[in-house]
Order: C-alpha cells, then sequence, then structure tokens
C-alpha cells in the first residue's frame, strides 16, 4: 500500500515554500499527497481594492496547479486568513480530515516559532495551525471518545499517524535532500505567482534551501523537526526503537 502523506498548512503556497522538494520526492517514490489548506486566503493581496472573492479564486487556482504537479488531491476548510485560533472548532475539522485520509505522515508548521532570518516574523495564523494540528493528532485522533460524533455519525474511525515533520523548525532532527528536487520546488512555488514574483523567489528559496542543507552537509535541503508516535506511547518510551530514532535520513 502507497505512503499517505498529509499536509496541513494555514495558506495557499505554505506546502510549497516548507516542504515543496520533500513533497516531490514523497510523490515520486509513490506516496499519495493530501494538502490540506485551513484557510481561504483572503488577504494575500496588497491592493485594498481588489475583492476578498477575487484573491480566494486566484489562489486557489494557483493552488491547483502546484497540486496538479505533484498529484496531489487539495482540501480546504475556509478558515479567514489572518484570524485563525488553535480552537476546538479548528481541532474538530482537522481530527476529521486526518481521519479521513489516514496518513502515515502530516507536515506542518512548528507552532514554536516565532522570528526566522531576523527578518521574519512568523505569521500568526502558521503558529496557531501548528498547534491545533498536533492537539488533533495527540490526543483527539486516536482517542474514540474525543468528538464521538466523528466515530458515531460519520464513521471516522480513530487513527495513529505514524510520524509528524515540523517545519521549518528552530530545532530540526531530520534533513531531505532535495538537491534533485530544487528546481522542481522553485516551479511550484512560482505557480503562486501571485506571492512570489518568480526571480527574488528562486534567490530567496534557493539560498533557503542551501542554508537549511549546511548543517547536514546537503546542498539543498528541507529541514524539519520529525516526532514520531506508535499506538500506546509507554511503548515508544520503554523501547524508543518501536517508534523509530530521530536523525538524518
Amino acid at each position: 500500500m502507497s505512503e499517505q502523506v498529509l499536509t496541513i498548512f494555514a495558506h495557499p503556497d505554505d506546502a510549497e515554500t516548507v516542504a515543496g522538494g520533500s513533497l516531490l520526492q514523497l510523490a515520486a517514490a509513490g506516496a499519495r499527497i493530501s494538502l490540506c489548506v485551513v484557510t481561504d486566503g483572503d488577504k494575500g493581496t496588497a491592493d485594498d481594492h481588489d475583492p476578498a472573492a477575487a484573491v480566494i479564486i486566484r489562489r486557489r487556482e494557483e493552488q491547483r496547479r502546484a497540486a496538479a504537479r505533484l498529484g496531489a488531491k487539495v482540501i480546504y476548510l475556509g478558515f479567514e486568513d489572518g484570524l485563525v485560533q488553535p480552537t476546538l472548532e479548528l481541532r474538530r475539522a482537522l481530527v476529521r480530515v486526518i481521519r479521513q485520509v489516514r496518513p502515515h505522515i502530516i507536515i506542518t508548521h512548528d507552532p514554536t516559532v516565532w522570528f526566522r532570518h531576523d527578518v521574519y516574523i512568523n505569521h500568526p495564523d502558521h503558529r496557531a495551525v501548528g498547534q491545533a494540528a498536533l492537539e488533533a493528532i495527540y490526543p483527539a485522533v486516536k482517542k474514540p471518545r474525543t468528538f464521538p460524533e466523528l466515530l458515531e455519525k460519520e464513521g471516522l474511525k480513530p487513527h495513529v499517524v505514524r510520524e509528524i515533520w515540523l517545519g521549518p523548525s528552530d530545532h530540526p532532527n531530520h534533513w531531505v535532500d532535495i538537491h534533485a528536487q530544487l528546481e522542481g520546488k522553485l516551479e511550484l512555488i512560482c505557480e503562486h505567482a501571485s506571492q512570489f514574483p518568480r526571480e527574488p523567489a528562486r534567490a530567496a528559496f534557493t539560498r533557503l534551501a542551501r542554508e537549511a542543507g549546511a548543517p547536514a552537509g546537503l546542498a539543498a535541503a528541507e529541514s524539519f523537526r520529525r516526532l514520531y508516535q506508535v499506538r500506546q506511547t509507554v511503548h515508544a518510551l520503554a523501547d524508543p526503537l518501536a517508534a523509530g530514532s530521530p536523525g538524518r535520513g
């Protein structure tokens, strides 16, 4: 059975910027990719005369083109851009998606990151979605009596996510060599043309890939904080090999 990979990110373009090379690599290996986009992305414009509905349509079309390059399915939750909070409503929505997709790997925001490269304050939607995703993954998705209506009315059974990749992270323990996928990642990002002017985007994300790879001796990489889960956490604590061991690879 092919691997199921689910990304949970706040905005159209987040999956591609954080993990585009990894997703291309996973897709090439036969993984089935689902992209969960939490917000409608309507704040993604600098033009205050740009109608919100037009922005949403434009960004969905950009996301559709990027997803097509990955052979990915896109799931929209429709929360309002810029105002996301890690509420029970969002947690329930994410539990529903995770139980529907039943992924082996989830890639999402690291909610602990506030600043990057001394020029970027991490978007509050990123932190909120990362927090909500982790709170959905554990313990809610695993427990049949958490949001019991999802099981009783929708037939969505509990699920254990094997791996969670958080990125970008200040504490990475997993590096994916994307040297061969870098050009493809840049093209994924450039599909989101309303957000990323082509030449600056290519220069910026080439630099970021080089910097991410440097600690691991890689020419171009994406780095993540990788977490593991098993059905009962006590077994992982008793025998770390039961869940795998963090590291490069």
